[in-house]
């Protein structure tokens, strides 16, 4: 009986190891894939065959806040990647310039809520945002 509880828990801590290492590895990979594409949004502008790239200040305060931001600026047509850093409150945008601007970007996230450089979110939009997301005074 010894030897069967043994094995069924050396059985178990191997699943679980097999489990974690799985989901590390997944992780690691998620995390360099980002840095990789982080590393490729350093530069102000990129070139025509990539569209182009900016930055803009946008206040938001947490993990609901990062993912409305985001999603406001994909779904403007022309937007092919968004990602706004917490901590710094920034929001790398490429996008193609034949398509839409930066003043179209600004404008959905602010109708989203969320003030930007350009565009101040109305008090409607603003007032929408969950408790959690109110980062005026």
């Amino acid at each position: 009986m010894k030897k069967i509880i043994l094995s069924i828990m050396v059985i178990g801590g191997f699943i679980f190891a097999a489990c974690n290492s799985s989901t590390s590895n997944k992780q690691q990979s998620e995390t360099q894939s980002k840095a990789m594409d982080h590393s490729t949004m350093t530069d102000s502008t990129m070139n025509a065959a990539e569209g182009e790239h900016a930055m803009l200040n946008v206040n938001g305060l947490c993990e609901m806040c990062k993912q409305r931001i985001e999603t406001a600026a994909l779904n403007v047509k022309g937007v092919t990647s968004a990602d706004w850093n917490i901590e710094k409150k920034v929001l790398h945008v490429n996008f193609d310039p034949n398509v839409t601007n930066i003043d179209a970007i600004s404008k959905a996230i602010a109708d989203a809520g969320h003030d930007t450089d350009k565009y101040k979110a109305t008090q409607a939009a603003y007032d929408a945002l969950p408790s959690c997301c109110k980062y005026r005074d």
